[in-house]
């Protein structure tokens, strides 16, 4: 995780580096512009900044579309059956899919279960659930 934020850090550092020495280039001594004069060669400007907000936007919803689904997902109340392996017996409890982590999990009424190393779990469909339930 350490390692993401620290490749983030580094692209946007290269990013404004980038873009200082783009502003310190010396530009060609050029005739005022006015607006009228364009022709038009504002337009391809424009349409690129549309486009390039059309895709933020696209992106930003995307992400949340996506985020959304985890967090419904986490949520989602399953059967968590615990298997001694030895005996054969076997104990079912329901369990947001959230808290399901390794060889523990919480179940929906607060117990914390740890599994010993002669025991396995296995996970099943379950109710959906809503959070504060």
């Amino acid at each position: 995780m350490l390692w993401k934020i620290l490749l983030t850090a580094l692209v946007i550092a290269g990013a404004l580096l980038v873009l200082r020495r783009r502003g310190r280039s010396p530009a060609p001594s050029r005739p005022p512009r006015l607006e009228a004069s364009s022709g038009g060669r504002d337009r391809p400007r424009q349409a690129a900044r549309w486009i390039a907000a059309g895709f933020l936007l696209l992106m930003l919803a995307g992400s949340g579309a996506y985020l959304f689904h985890v967090w419904r997902d986490n949520y989602r109340v399953v059967e968590v059956r615990v298997i001694d392996s030895r005996s054969g017996r076997s104990v079912t409890y329901q369990a947001y899919k959230g808290d399901v982590e390794g060889r523990s999990f919480v179940t929906t009424d607060g117990r914390r279960v740890s599994l010993a190393e002669v025991e396995r779990l296995e996970l099943g469909a379950g109710r959906r659930g809503v959070p504060g339930e």
